[in-house]
């Protein structure tokens, strides 16, 4: 009840009367059951992620639905695709990631090409492969666009961990070109 209260006061603070009112009425369109909790004997003091739900919840309140958002998994092999940012609230699920290896904390919007010498990748000097191949294809589903010229969005690549000697650890590819060339690719890097 306080925290709905709380929802409230946030909704309220925003809504301007014409005039001085006397009473508020809160009409209910939809009531939902409360999901019942096991409760234990020895009191819990905080729930396991409850209060940044409540802290996400109360800013979504205050500054609207859309201006709150939270990174939610989707089950794609393809790294891009992996991930998205939605403003719904997202429940917490235990499902596995396709990825054997760790997966990076940034990930660049493009891949940067590599340069490679003496069929070893270079950024920022010499990459140690650490663990890997990774081997990730799919995608042949989707298109650039609907229109007749569009190009399959398809991947083909064998993801590796590497070390830079600068940069440190870094997540970067090989990819299958045309007529059995290969060429390396930086995606991501770990902080």
């Amino acid at each position: 009840m306080e925290h709905f209260a709380r929802l409230l006061a946030e909704h309220l603070a925003k809504v301007q009367l014409a005039a001085p009112a006397g009473d508020i009425e809160l009409l209910a369109t939809e009531v939902l059951p409360i999901v019942e909790e096991s409760r234990s004997l020895i009191p819990e003091t905080l729930r396991k992620g409850g209060s940044t739900d409540l802290a996400l919840e109360r800013i979504q309140a205050r500054l609207g639905e859309a201006c709150v958002r939270r990174p939610t998994l989707s089950a794609d092999h393809r790294l891009e695709w992996m991930q998205a940012w939605t403003s719904k609230a997202v429940k917490r699920g235990s499902g596995a990631l396709p990825h054997e290896l760790p997966l990076p904390s940034w990930v660049l919007d493009e891949p940067l090409r590599l340069i490679e010498r003496d069929n070893q990748p270079h950024y920022q000097g010499p990459l140690q492969l650490l663990l890997g191949p990774d081997r990730i294809e799919g995608g042949w589903w989707h298109r650039s666009s609907e229109e007749a010229d569009a190009r399959p969005l398809n991947v083909q690549r064998d993801y590796w961990l590497a070390m830079s000697p600068h940069a440190g650890v870094l997540w970067v590819f090989q990819q299958r070109l045309a007529r059995d060339q290969t060429a390396w690719f930086l995606h991501g890097y770990f902080a």
